[in-house]
């Protein structure tokens, strides 16, 4: 389904199935941590469909799906009018998650790579099934705690270990404020004292995490506070609060 009202569904008086390709899509508001409660989504994009010219059209509205969130680039379905191609519904049921993106396209290439075999490279390693990214983790614009915003997704719905996390706890030492920030209780940078999953010492880290209510930021950022995280053994910077395992 669509997430306009029944009423604006009875507005598209000549429906059509389209395309409506992301030019800009705001950013999931707590992408580094915690669930915020029915966040918006605003959209600027182009609708193509038949019989009807590529219009530049603007949605803004609550309830999209977390896994399903939009980036630019993306080609949504969706259901236009028309007579009038500003009224239209995006089809949130068609829409894959990331996950289910990912196996689609495995599925569709595996039949060329039967067809396209290489030979082995004498002393070439084998690709690793788990990416890391452990030297440009910390300096990459585009990362935040260290992960690219797919692997974020994937990491919060509990694929981790595809992306070389795995869970421990972290002890609270000290939070601040990490800047402006459209979440209702803000976005924190929380530095913490990790322990080690394999045994070994502790490690010092910071993770930036988001808030639905002030209230929930107190909660979780009070000194000596244990939080459930998701850790990178192999590269420290990449930490993310597991919010599947908040009580």
């Amino acid at each position: 389904m669509g997430l306009f009202s029944k009423r604006k569904q009875a507005e598209i008086a000549n429906p059509v199935g389209g395309q409506l390709q992301v030019a800009a899509c705001s950013p999931f508001p707590d992408a580094g941590g915690e669930m915020v409660l029915s966040p918006k989504c605003d959209i600027d994009g182009v609708i193509t469909a038949e019989r009807l010219a590529p219009t530049a059209v603007h949605y803004s509205g609550y309830g999209v799906p977390k896994p399903k969130w939009p980036r630019p680039g993306m080609v949504l379905p969706v259901t236009v009018d028309l007579a009038d191609p500003n009224r239209f519904r995006i089809e949130w049921d068609r829409v894959p998650t990331g996950p289910q993106a990912a196996a689609s396209l495995a599925e569709s290439l595996r039949p060329q790579q039967r067809d396209e075999q290489q030979p082995e490279v004498p002393g070439h390693p084998e690709f690793p099934r788990v990416w890391r990214e452990v030297e440009h983790a910390a300096s990459a614009p585009a990362l935040v705690n260290g992960l690219t915003p797919q692997q974020t997704e994937l990491a919060l719905s509990g694929e981790a270990a595809a992306v070389g996390l795995v869970p421990t706890m972290a002890k609270v030492l000290a939070a601040h404020p990490a800047g402006p920030s459209s979440a209702p209780g803000g976005t924190w940078d929380i530095a913490v004292r990790v322990a080690d999953p394999n045994g070994g010492p502790g490690w010092e880290a910071v993770t930036r995490m988001s808030f639905s209510s002030a209230g929930r930021r107190e909660k979780r950022t009070a000194a000596g506070i244990e939080l459930p995280v998701l850790v990178d053994p192999d590269n420290r910077n990449r930490i993310i609060v597991d919010v599947a395992r908040l009580s």
